[in-house]
């Protein structure tokens, strides 16, 4: 491992009382200075400091109800020590990142109108902090105050850009990721099987089982190590979901949150799926 990825792990890891202790009950809560919507694109711009500032980007595949009165995007800077933020994390491993403990909060308005069918792309971007490919830096997400689940598709440079994708919306966070490279993998396959069993009522009885099959496939090439073999597979689904319109499988979710948009939670768990199985 690089040297200065060693030391990029020592600071995050040292990061309680080295930065901006501030609890998430008194946290100042930072509107975007710049909105744009084009289409199906939303850009926004949040200055926290005069260091730390971080451009947030979505984009759907097609959406209804779509303005700057649909939704709201704010951020705050955290207290990794805030009960809040700590009790919500997958690991003890995962934790804010040094320069960077910002929390991004997406959230239409519940009686807006708002709504999108199967993933939304969200990508941060920030010149706090600089891309180092042996350091594991992460988007994950958090729905209603729930647990953080990985959903990174893609990082890379310029100073740091974080991709992945969502089928709703809430809390956006980029953590240092020191768990193993199986427990993610790992993790991440009970995310995707959780999701298919609490919605099987909802899902057309043929996909269903189409799915489900192709789910014990993917375990099985994971037992034995064949990573090539499940990234193949993995392909395979998410063309399998990708390809299901909304009577086979729920694919829309909407402000008043009263629909379950499953396609596009399917796909957010199997893209970062394949994620971690690429960069192994």
């Amino acid at each position: 491992m690089k040297l200065t990825a060693m030391i990029f792990r020592l600071i995050t890891s040292s990061f309680v009382g080295l930065f901006l202790l501030v609890t998430h009950a008194n946290a100042q809560i930072f509107t975007p200075a710049s909105l744009t919507i084009d289409d199906n694109r939303v850009q926004a711009k949040l200055s926290l400091s005069v260091l730390i500032e971080v451009d947030v980007t979505l984009e759907f595949e097609n959406s209804i109800g779509l303005n700057a009165d649909s939704i709201e995007i704010t951020a705050e800077l955290i207290n990794p020590t805030d009960l809040n933020v700590a009790n919500r994390l997958p690991s003890s491993l995962t934790g804010a990142v040094s320069g960077f403990p910002v929390l991004v909060s997406i959230s239409p308005k519940a009686n807006a109108g708002f709504g999108f069918e199967g993933p939304a792309m969200v990508e941060l971007y920030t010149k706090a902090i600089h891309y180092d490919p042996d350091v594991p830096l992460r988007l994950f997400t958090s729905h209603g105050n729930g647990n953080f689940e990985d959903i990174t598709t893609l990082t890379s440079s310029g100073s740091f850009r974080a991709r992945g994708s969502t089928g709703r919306f809430s809390d956006f966070i980029i953590l240092l990721d020191n768990r193993t490279p199986t427990s993610v993998i790992n993790e991440k396959l009970a995310d995707i099987s959780s999701t298919l069993l609490n919605n099987q009522l909802v899902i057309d009885t043929a996909l269903f089982s189409q799915l489900d099959s192709t789910l014990n496939s993917i375990s099985q090439t994971l037992s034995v190590v064949d990573y090539a073999a499940a990234m193949v597979v993995v392909d395979h689904m998410i063309t399998l979901v990708e390809s299901a319109d909304g009577a086979l499988l729920p694919n829309v979710w909407r402000s008043s949150g009263d629909l379950v948009n499953v396609q596009g939670d399917l796909l957010t768990q199997l893209k970062t799926l394949r994620f971690s199985l690429r960069v192994l």
